[in-house]
């Protein structure tokens, strides 16, 4: 990864309309991965949503901290996004099969995405003045590419092992500091990521959004009407927290972590650990969508799993991240400990014992109650200071 195209040591820039237009794509992505999840997905299910959804973040990751480094207004960066969306395009079109007769396509969208990432990273690789060595982008960007490619010409399951390799490799590239200096994590700008991801997360929500109006629509009947605003309110709720409290805390975090020298934390915070949060909230639309066109009948038990995991997901990745931030894991615990008390003990058995809608409106007053205990330490802290 290159320094010298960074931004100024302090300067912060903000997100361009061009990188939200290229984030359209991933609306098509999260919806069509997230069909998969509604009804009563088992583990293959799960596990499928998983592999599939986990390159096309990692895809997105990648391409989200590169325009960090080198914004998005030159002519030649939006030339490279404009290109690399029909091979995000064509990951999203093969999702349905991607890991049966589609499989070679979703590969090929994968190294589609993987060659717009190396042109980038190589023509500033060249510069002179450029501390990067040459085989960094070789490595992390083209050598992935050639796997990706070459497993779109093999049949299962040796090209699932290839796929896992072209991962790892990438892996452990950022685990690895050699040909990367200090200063290029200095230099990103904190308020961008934050942005970035907070747009990405703003998308799977809007999903779940569509998918609770959307089976409204087909379902249209008192108690589907019931179990979509109480779907609507749970999303509203978790908006809420992420935004009132998440972003600042990720700002805040990410401050820290980069005067502080932790790169690890940077990486794991933007790259990783946002994934569980997004795959959680997009699990829970499977179950919210599967409540909404059978809101009388018990929830199945893959959409069960798929609600409580979903809320559970949410905060155990905000834990996570405030732990990898250097938050006191007793602080962290005042607020994960309830939330794993109420998923356990309240939403749980309410997933068993109520009808889907009555399940749906126990997950919206967990969400509240957790929401009202956040505020309340808020304001707590605040009159202590």
């Amino acid at each position: 990864m290159s320094e010298s195209a960074a931004p100024v040591d302090g300067e912060e820039h903000r997100a361009g309309w061009f990188e939200l237009f290229f984030d359209l794509v991933f609306v098509v992505t999260v919806a069509v991965l997230a069909h998969g999840l509604h009804g009563d997905p088992d583990a293959g299910d799960f596990g499928t949503f998983l592999v599939l959804f986990f390159p096309a973040w990692w895809a997105w990751a990648n391409l989200m901290v590169t325009v960090n480094v080198f914004g998005s207004a030159a002519p030649r960066m939006q030339a490279v996004l404009l290109g690399v969306m029909p091979g995000l395009g064509l990951m999203a079109a093969a999702a349905p099969e991607g890991l049966g007769d589609r499989a070679w396509a979703y590969a090929l969208g994968a190294a589609w995405v993987r060659l717009g990432l190396f042109g980038i990273w190589w023509g500033h690789a060249r510069h002179r003045d450029n501390p990067l060595p040459l085989w960094r982008p070789l490595a992390y960007c083209l050598a992935p590419a050639v796997i990706w490619g070459v497993s779109a010409a093999l049949p299962s399951p040796e090209r699932f092992v290839l796929w896992g390799l072209g991962i790892a490799l990438e892996a452990t590239l950022l685990a690895v500091r050699a040909g990367v200096t200090a200063t290029f994590y200095e230099r990103m700008s904190i308020e961008h990521l934050v942005e970035r991801i907070g747009l990405f997360v703003v998308i799977v929500l809007g999903e779940s959004v569509f998918t609770v109006v959307s089976t409204l629509a087909d379902h249209f009947t008192g108690a589907s009407a019931a179990a979509a605003f109480l779907g609507f309110a749970v999303v509203a709720e978790l908006a809420l927290a992420f935004f009132r409290w998440g972003t600042e805390s990720a700002a805040r975090g990410l401050d820290r972590a980069q005067s502080g020298g932790a790169d690890t934390a940077i990486r794991d915070t933007v790259m990783y650990l946002p994934f569980v949060l997004i795959a959680g909230i997009t699990v829970l639309s499977g179950a919210l969508g599967t409540a909404v066109a059978d809101p009388d009948d018990h929830l199945p038990p893959g959409a069960r799993w798929a609600l409580c995991g979903g809320v559970l997901a949410f905060y155990t990745a905000n834990a996570a991240i405030s732990l990898r931030y250097g938050d006191p894991a007793r602080t962290v615990l005042d607020w994960y400990g309830p939330s794993l008390v109420l998923v356990l003990a309240a939403l749980l058995p309410a997933s068993v014992l109520l009808p889907a809608w009555g399940a749906v409106g126990v997950a919206a007053a967990v969400v509240l109650a957790l929401t009202a205990l956040a505020a309340q330490r808020v304001r707590s802290r605040a009159l202590a200071g």
